[in-house]
């Protein structure tokens, strides 16, 4: 019985850790992440940012979509050297889509 309990509870934490492992699933080489529509587990795809850095990503960028992928180095904690490593990787396309319940899109100036 010991045992069975043991492997349910290792189960479970599996389970539970699965969200984080998936979104540390190393990008292909040809993999772009768009700055300014991932999402917090898509952003943490990326080398060196975990969850803080991700959740400062969607911070900037909630205040001001970016332009350029080179506006990343504005958030706090991401500087030449990770962008280097990073750049071949990012991508800025156009602000999210608007929200079906007729919401501007977050971020949005308004």
């Amino acid at each position: 019985m010991r045992r069975s309990a043991r492997a349910l509870a290792l189960a479970t934490s599996l389970l539970a850790a699965s969200p984080a492992l998936a979104g540390k699933r190393p990008l292909r080489p040809d993999e772009r992440v768009d700055l300014n529509r991932a999402g917090l587990s898509e952003l943490m795809r990326l080398p060196g940012v975990g969850e803080k850095r991700a959740q400062a990503i969607l911070a900037h960028r909630e205040r001001r979509p970016f332009r350029r992928p080179e506006d990343v180095l504005a958030v706090k904690g991401l500087g030449p050297a990770w962008f280097a490593k990073v750049k071949g990787h990012l991508s800025v396309g156009g602000p999210e889509p608007a929200r079906p319940d007729g919401q501007p899109p977050r971020g949005a100036n308004r």
